[in-house]
């Protein structure tokens, strides 16, 4: 499967694969990725357009209970340490253009994730604000 990175960072979360012909957890992880990348689109929608070119996944789409087992096995774990090991300035200290008064020049792009509308997120997250929904 693909990017042995993405196999290696599965595995440093603390994830294996259980059995085989599960999804594999490396796989699992860009899976993921695309679900947060492509929330407009399905389950089903986001899996056709990754396993089309996984030679062992591509005669047949697993149905949405396997990725939703599978996304379980993977846990949060995994995309916390995908997260800090990549998370951070890429300019180096000295390149031209990096800093402005010696302060390192940094863009945020911003997006919207959704999340279930739970008292635990409210809790964590806060809820609509009157005018800004």
């Amino acid at each position: 499967m693909g990017d042995p990175g993405a196999r290696r960072r599965s595995a440093g979360g603390g994830v294996r694969d259980k059995k085989v012909g599960a999804l594999p957890a490396g796989f699992m992880v860009y899976f993921t990725l695309a679900l947060a990348l492509f929330q407009q689109d399905s389950y089903d929608d986001v899996a056709e357009q990754l396993v089309g070119n996984i030679q062992e996944l591509s005669e047949s789409i697993p149905n949405k209970s396997s990725f939703t087992r599978a996304r379980r096995r993977l846990g949060p774990r995994v995309l916390e340490t995908l997260f800090r090991e990549l998370a951070g300035p890429l300019a180096p200290v000295g390149l031209e253009g990096a800093f402005y008064r010696g302060m390192r020049l940094a863009a945020v792009d911003g997006f919207v994730l959704d999340a279930p509308d739970t008292m635990a997120n409210r809790a964590a997250f806060g809820g609509p604000v009157a005018g800004l929904a």
